[in-house]
């Protein structure tokens, strides 16, 4: 008997001792509201498991932690979900027995939900099909396939709060990076991010009204005017009135003939006050031609040289920039150095407000030292931001790198080029 109570008691020891090295992790919030948590881990077969997300509205929740042969596995996550801003909490789980995690408001950090909208500036539709890329804050990228059934539109999770790069890449090996914020302070939960490509990516087509009945017939037939039948009535009898006055009132005019006056009289006696014929015509006064500065440059409107040339032409002259060659080139458009053509040649070629770039812009004062860059690759020109103070713009949006398609509109400072393929 005495061995039998000695066995039962081993094991009622083993079974507590089993059950307290099962780890808990009591977690609070910074304040009572809706929030869900779950587990991130690798089991025993190496394979990747979340569990399933788990409410509480009260400022504390004990949670159990997943177990791999009786300890936490290495890698562990704990996800913190506040439901109400669409912010989380990330903390790495470690250790054994009870785990107390005390988040505070500045660890809800990363954004659950970052949903990226890509549109052709050309066409203002949505893009059909891309591959999306978004690198964080905390320079962790992640890449999504844009297809026809997104709808031009795809979603990121879990992304560190600052700014974030996001890259699209179409066509035959195209791309377009624009910088973004990820903002922890915003309206909604789910942070939307309009991202406008100044290329030419393919995009969906508009979509038509649905007219069709639940049968899948088109419904093609007239609708009935609204209000009695007898008002359409009512407008041919007075369109019929209508015109029978106009016939009358005409037989009368041409009656009178040349009785005009006697009808003007008459007209006057009857109370009726008629006024003076007037010529519908008045002859053309003549206009002082206009006089044309000849020493006025039409393009540019500043003072012609001694020999004739305007600003522009002598700054292009200076510079070897006009060339009748066709190949691919950028063409001032406006700005202070309009009318200058320069041609691109295989390779970098730097702009910038120092002497050292290919192309100099150095009288703007909004251009950089070194503002941009554009690579040639295989026929296909890249340009690209060089983290200058104002920025770089394709066809008015602001890009970090961006592929160049022929009549593509740059804006480096004051100045705007067109490049031409």
């Amino acid at each position: 008997m005495r061995g039998i109570i000695l066995t039962i008691t081993a094991l009622l020891l083993a079974a507590g001792m089993l059950w307290a090295a099962v780890p808990t992790a009591t977690i609070s919030v910074p304040a009572a509201g809706e929030h869900f948590y779950w587990f991130t881990y690798t089991d025993i077969k190496g394979q990747a498991v979340t569990t399933t997300p788990k409410s509480f509205k009260d400022k504390k929740v004990t949670a159990d932690v997943p177990l791999v042969k009786d300890a936490v596995p290495k890698g562990t996550r704990l996800y913190v979900l506040d439901a109400k801003t669409g912010n989380e909490a990330v903390r790495p789980i470690e250790g054994k027995g009870a785990l107390a995690i005390d988040l505070k408001t500045s660890d809800f950090n990363k954004v659950r939900r970052v949903r990226v909208s890509v549109t052709g500036t050309q066409s203002g539709s949505p893009a059909a099909a891309a591959i999306v890329k978004l690198t964080d804050a905390d320079k962790k990228t992640q890449e999504k396939v844009l297809d026809p059934s997104s709808a031009g539109s795809v979603e990121f999770s879990d992304v560190a709060e600052g700014t974030a790069s996001v890259t699209v890449l179409y066509g035959d090996n195209k791309r377009s990076s624009q910088d973004v914020d990820i903002a922890i302070e915003r309206e909604t939960p789910v942070l939307k991010l309009d991202i406008p490509v100044a290329g030419a990516i393919e995009t969906l087509a508009p979509t038509q009204p649905d007219t069709s009945d639940k049968s899948g017939k088109s419904d093609t037939s007239e609708k009935a005017p609204a209000g009695p039948q007898s008002k359409g009535v009512d407008y041919i009898t007075g369109l019929i009135g209508a015109i029978l006055l106009i016939g009358i009132v005409y037989m009368g005019v041409r009656m009178m003939g040349n009785k005009g006056a006697d009808a003007k009289l008459l007209l006057k006696k009857l109370g009726v006050e008629v006024q003076e014929e007037q010529p519908i015509f008045e002859p053309a006064k003549a206009q002082p031609a206009q006089q044309v500065d000849p020493t006025i440059c039409p393009f540019c409107g500043r003072k012609k040289d001694a020999s004739g040339a305007c600003s522009c032409s002598v700054i292009g002259t200076a510079a070897s920039a006009v060339s009748a060659a066709s190949g691919p080139r950028l063409i001032a458009v406006q700005g202070p150095r309009m009318g200058e053509i320069y041609d691109l040649q295989v390779g970098t070629l730097t702009i910038g407000r120092e002497e050292s770039n290919a192309i100099v812009f150095s009288e703007d004062s909004a251009v950089s030292r070194r503002h941009a860059r554009i690579v040639s690759d295989n026929g296909t020109f890249t340009i690209y931001d060089e983290g200058s103070s104002n920025g770089t713009f394709v066809n008015g949006v602001k890009i970090t790198e961006q592929a160049l398609n022929s009549g593509d509109e740059i804006q480096i400072g004051t100045t705007r080029l067109r490049f031409e393929g």
